[in-house]
């Protein structure tokens, strides 16, 4: 379970801000000040704290430089950025130094800030639950010796090989993983180019078969944001296969010819993954393919294209009530075991008011189930999105995962799962900033 009282160390030259968090956060938190970094380390090395916030002015060093030393030395602290607006944007123009820690704009907003923080909580009770499972697994094992020292060194012996066994598959997995958040946006790229936004990206194992993909073409007199949230067949290594091949085809397609629509580009997508599928020397004997929702935004128009999957679209009316519209893909998937010619998709565009969210979603909340063999469905997803649509979108994320993890209760997780919500206008003030030409946002790189 989260303490009452989450450790939190403050590091800065004065004690302003330390006192202004003491008195916004009198219970639930309990804070220390470090002055200079050298009495920062010592005392993260005396105590355990949850969150390091670090102003950018600090006696003997940086922000910057502080949250470095801490991600060096002390991994397991969550870090926080505390600077006025023009601090943060001069980090941003930085994310491969500072690409792990989260903002905090000054002055204090007890909203954002409260967010930061329960982040931070998150860690923390996470970072507990692995070392109670860690004792868990001592203690499993120490009873089996107690109980069977007979078999011990037999049990030893199988012990260890399927040790060896198993790291060397979870290597390979390992690597696989690596290789897909080499080709995915990381976080950190997409909060450099999408104003507001959040990601719910839950693997059912180590690698998945979901996929997200962003590509930014900028004319002139225009911009044009490409976004795509996918489903390929199968999870695990399979699955992984599949969204690679999704999301290089993709880059190929985008990059030929930028000024394609999503109907086009979902059109060549699902005659790239047929050959590439049949050119893999094998038999197929099941229908490999991809759900897909690819969306185009300039400005306030969107143009959306779906392969087996909805767009999710939640506005205001004219009295201020928010309400959901469900733009329906085409009732066919990409790609597939047998050859159809003269695939066809279909744009639906429209015109979204500002302050909108747009939800581009995998099949993974509405079908996961609980205890009772029910499933969260997608009727249910949608009226929490109509629920939520007016919170910030870290609020979003939180209470969408704090419903699944609710609802799903000890239910193991079935699929791979993929939330990305966007609120529009969705180009953040580095995008606007990209010269003219054809970006891909891969990994920790906008190509």
């Amino acid at each position: 379970m989260i303490p009452d009282a989450l450790p939190v160390l403050v590091v800065g030259a004065s004690p302003n801000l330390f006192y202004q968090f003491r008195e916004m956060f009198p219970a639930g938190f309990s804070f220390q000040h470090a002055r200079t970094e050298a009495e920062m380390i010592e005392m993260l090395k005396r105590e355990e704290f949850a969150v390091a916030i670090c102003e950018q002015h600090i006696a003997d060093t940086t922000g910057e430089a502080a949250l470095a030393r801490i991600a060096k030395g002390f991994p397991d602290v969550s870090r926080l950025f505390v600077a006025e607006l023009h601090d943060v944007m001069s980090a941003v123009g930085n994310l491969d130094g500072v690409r792990h820690q989260r903002f905090i704009r000054l002055p204090l907003d007890a909203f954002e800030t409260r967010q930061a923080l329960e982040y931070g909580a998150e860690v923390f009770y996470l970072k507990r639950e692995c070392q109670k499972l860690g004792n868990n697994l001592e203690q499993y094992y120490k009873t089996l010796r107690d109980s069977f020292d007979e078999r011990s060194k037999q049990l030893t012996q199988e012990r260890d090989n399927y040790k060896r066994q198993n790291a060397k598959i979870l290597d390979s997995i390992r690597n696989a993983e690596r290789i897909q958040r080499a080709i995915l946006p990381s976080e950190a790229k997409l909060d450099a180019v999408i104003a507001q936004y959040f990601l719910i990206f839950k693997p059912r194992d180590i690698v998945s078969g979901d996929f997200y993909w962003t590509h930014i073409v900028k004319d002139e007199d225009i911009t044009r944001f490409f976004i795509a949230v996918a489903d390929s067949t199968g999870h695990g290594v399979p699955g992984a296969f599949m969204s690679m091949v999704g999301t290089t085809l993709l880059n190929q397609i985008i990059g030929q010819n930028p000024r394609q629509e999503p109907a086009a580009i979902l059109e060549q997508l699902h005659d790239g993954v047929q050959t590439s599928l049949r050119h893999s020397s094998r038999r197929l004997d099941v229908d490999d393919g991809i759900e897909i929702c690819l969306v185009m935004i300039e400005e306030q128009r969107v143009t959306f294209s779906g392969a087996g999957r909805p767009l999710y679209i939640v506005s205001q009316d004219e009295n201020q009530k928010w309400g959901l519209s469900e733009l329906k893909g085409d009732r066919k998937p990409i790609g597939g075991s047998r050859r159809k010619l003269d695939v066809r998709f279909t744009n639906h565009t429209l015109e979204v008011p500002k302050g909108s969210m747009i939800y581009l979603t995998t099949d993974g909340l509405a079908d996961q189930s609980n205890e009772a063999s029910d499933r969260f469905t997608s009727r249910r997803l949608k009226d929490k999105l109509i629920e939520i649509a007016g919170l910030t979108c870290l609020g979003q994320r939180y209470l969408l995962e704090n419903e699944l993890a609710k609802f799903q209760g000890s239910e193991a997780q079935r699929d791979d799962l993929t939330i990305l919500g966007v609120r529009l206008p969705i180009l953040s003030m580095a995008s606007l900033e990209l010269p003219s030409g054809s970006f891909s946002v891969t990994g920790n790189l906008i190509l």
